[in-house]
Parts: structure tokens; sequence; C-alpha cells
């Protein structure tokens, strides 16, 4: 299963890669998202792939919705993480998939076909990047640290948003707001920055990702500082929660409350 995640994520990002350097013609645009041609693209790719080799998976994915066949097996796909990036021109985004089996997510590919960045991880095995072992660093230095700020689509003003962050902001070396949540969390994996905050958003866009970071030994809780148990996906569910390297979980954890 592992295999073909990695060669669904392959072909969709060969895809997306090929069409980048095009310019782009959405198919809707709103003040804070926009959908592309690309984005069902590279779903197509994915599902084909995925149901030639699995016919009795479930699927769901950002375009389609739910292809719901057997329960046991679920794939969560998100066919382009980034979309608005890989609109203007900004090569940073991804191919997401998770497997989900029993309630629990079993394992995470997330591939950044630009850098050829193979992200993957199994539960209970690591968490890799082209093949090498990855773990989050050990800083200890909130000034020195880099974290990423995720949250979902009109869950707060940029009023809020922009309160809240302020002491991430003011506290840290610097605060991301990529919007590629999954590689996102595979760059606290690899030990690139230190923490994320993730506020009320889907667990579609960072399934995979989430693991990846647990497999390489993040920390993460929810706000309260309890552990993260991942639940059975529900489209409507929109968690807050957080992560990190571990040594700054807890000075980080406090600035939410400021």
């Amino acid at each position: 299963m592992l295999e073909i995640a990695k060669q669904a994520a392959r072909e969709a990002g060969g895809y997306l890669k090929q069409r980048f350097m095009q310019q782009l013609t959405p198919d809707l645009e709103s003040h804070n998202d926009v959908k592309l041609p690309e984005d069902k693209g590279s779903e197509e790719r994915i599902i084909r792939l995925l149901h030639q080799h699995f016919p009795t998976h479930t699927i769901i994915s950002e375009e389609v919705g739910m292809v719901r066949r057997e329960d046991e097996y679920l794939w969560i796909v998100d066919p382009l993480d980034g979309t608005n990036n890989y609109f203007i021109g900004y090569p940073y985004f991804s191919v997401s998939i998770a497997l989900q089996q029993a309630g629990q997510i079993v394992l995470g590919v997330v591939y950044n076909p630009i850098a050829e960045q193979m992200f993957w991880a199994e539960r209970g095995k690591g968490a890799y990047l082209n093949g090498r072992r990855i773990s989050v660093n050990t800083r200890r230095e909130l000034t020195k640290a880099v974290g990423s700020y995720i949250r979902g689509r009109d869950s707060l003003s940029r009023e809020e948003e922009l309160a809240f962050t302020e002491p991430f902001v003011l506290r840290s070396k610097r605060l991301l707001r990529t919007i590629a949540p999954a590689l996102d969390w595979c760059l606290l994996a690899n030990g690139w920055i230190d923490y994320i905050i993730l506020q009320r958003s889907s667990v579609m866009d960072v399934a995979a990702g989430i693991l990846i970071a647990q497999e390489a030994g993040a920390k993460i809780t929810d706000w309260q500082g309890q552990t993260y148990q991942h639940k059975p996906f529900d489209p409507d569910d929109l968690p807050s929660m957080m992560a990190s390297n571990g040594p700054l979980h807890e000075e980080v954890r406090r600035l939410i409350k400021e």
C-alpha cells in the first residue's frame, strides 16, 4: 500500500510539475481560495491508481468528495496541497495521501515535485525523506525557533488572526504562513522548523503530515496540552492542535493563552 501511495503521489506530482510553468486559468477564484483544473487532473490520476490496486477501498478527496466502498480502509487525498501557491507560481506545494485503517492513520505520503522530496511514514516504522530516516530537531531557544501557523478557511477574521499570531511573531525568529500545511508538517519532521500551530483546520489537509511528524518524534497535543489522538475522519471536524520538536512545546503552548 505504501509503494502504491508513493507511485500515485509521484504520478500526480509529475503532472503538476509539468503544468506548473503554464499560465493557469482557475475554475473558481474567491478572496481567499482558488480552484484549478490541475486539482482535478492530479486527483484523477491518484484515484485511478488507488482503485486499480484497491478496488474495495473508500476514498475521500478534496474535489470529488467521498467515493464510498468498504469501511475498513479509507484513503484521504489532497491532490494539490497549496493550490494558491501553485496558482501564483510559488514553488511550495505537494501531493498528500494518507491511509486510515479501522479509524487509525497507518501510512502517509507527502510529495513535493519541484524539490523532488518524497516524505513518507508507516505507523511504528519511522519517517523518511527520499529513503533517509528523519527526525525533529532539539532546539531549545524560542528566539531562534521558526514556527508555522495553519488555520482553516473562514475560521476567523483577519483581525483575529493578527491578534492571535502576534505573540508568536514577536517571540520567535520567524512565523511562516505558507498555505501548504502538509509540507509544513514535513518541515517539522525533518528538523527544518520547530513548531506548528493549527487552528480549526480540516484533517484532510494534514493527515499524512501528522503521521510523518509523529513518526519523526514530534510532540503533538491539543491547545490544553492533552496528547493528540487521531479520530476517525470526519470532514466536519476542524480541530485545533499544536506540534513541536518537544523541548519548546510548553513555552510555545503558553503563547496560545496570550
